[in-house]
């Protein structure tokens, strides 16, 4: 893993497994990526499962940053929760699992309160709804999409400049002597000092690195000596499947519209103008197969999603439904 300790001793059988019992296990970095794959598909199957998962990291933040028993009111963050809890009718909460996640949040609280430090990679991450910046260490700016996170060990930018990414993120890399090395998964991205855009999510077939500025070296995390250079204006995308690297020599402004706002469609499928609104806009979006080859030639410049589904339905004669976050569309095809 790009140079990280590694434990992937855990049973191949992950059908019993209740993805949030390892909640605690992910947010404080020491899951297994196995165990972190089945979070990242539980956070993926419902919206309704990010906002619990929010709920419990919000305990976990307020616990393990603070210093002394009296920076923590448990009983005041705990009601807090169990109204968010409450105020949600469309889905239950099992006891089971709030126990598990405050088993978790006590165990700091204790650990806080008797003076023991609390050791390991450190976490940052975005909200479910919107993209953060954050700054590391050493200088280098990351801005995570929505619901992304990193984690990187102590000493960085000391020591190191390791770190590990779940999800999406641009980095703008201060150079320095030590390599900045990014773990996607099957993937790792090592630069000095440049500007990329890496899309790693668990439940998608291709990793994505798409550069701006500088060079990166794309390679296989268990094979290094399968590896792509990419340089300014080059994108490379690492298929977990066949593991292979290609390369494209051009980028593409619509890898950077959860960030940037810009949509630049060119006789783009409808297929592949879903996924960008649902990278861009965090939604779900359901096509109908017969309209999935059906193109469009459109930009859009920082538009509210309203506006850009009300082009694309009168462009296209599409039909579209929408049940909170989830957008179908349908239509009589092309």
């Amino acid at each position: 893993m790009c140079g990280y300790d590694n434990n992937n001793d855990m049973d191949t059988d992950n059908k019993h497994i209740d993805p949030v019992g390892l909640v605690p296990k992910v947010l404080s970095g020491e899951a297994t990526p196995e165990e972190q794959k089945i979070v990242d598909e539980w956070l993926s199957a419902d919206p309704d499962n990010r906002v619990e998962f929010d709920s419990f990291a919000r305990l976990w933040d307020i616990t393990s940053s603070a210093t002394a028993a009296g920076d923590i009111d448990v009983e005041a963050e705990w009601q807090r929760l169990d109204r968010a809890i409450t105020h949600r009718q469309t889905r239950t909460i099992h006891l089971k699992r709030v126990l598990q996640i405050a088993a978790a949040v006590i165990l700091v609280s204790a650990l806080t309160f008797t003076g023991v430090k609390i050791t390991g990679p450190i976490l940052k991450r975005a909200p479910a709804n919107e993209y953060a910046s954050i700054y590391l260490p050493d200088g280098t700016v990351v801005s995570l999409n929505a619901g992304s996170r990193i984690t990187y060990k102590k000493g960085f930018g000391i020591s190191h400049r390791q770190l590990s990414l779940k999800g999406e993120a641009y980095f703008e890399v201060k150079k320095s002597n030590l390599p900045f090395v990014v773990s996607a998964g099957e993937a790792c991205i090592s630069v000095t000092g440049t500007e990329f855009n890496v899309k790693a999510y668990a439940d998608k077939p291709l990793i994505r690195v798409t550069v701006t500025k500088g060079t990166v070296r794309l390679y296989e995390t268990s094979h290094p000596d399968l590896e792509a250079v990419l340089t300014a204006g080059e994108t490379g995308t690492y298929n977990k499947s066949n593991r292979k690297i290609d390369m494209q020599a051009a980028v593409n402004l619509n890898d950077f519209a959860w960030k940037t706002g810009i949509l630049d469609f060119n006789n783009t499928p409808l297929s592949e103008v879903g996924d960008i609104l649902a990278n861009t806009y965090h939604i779900s979006v359901n096509i109908d197969p017969a309209l999935h080859d059906c193109s469009i030639t459109v930009r859009f410049e920082n538009q509210e999603l309203d506006s850009v589904v009300s082009v694309l339905k009168s462009t296209l004669d599409l039909t579209v439904s929408r049940t909170g976050k989830k957008y179908t569309i349908s239509g009589k095809g092309c």
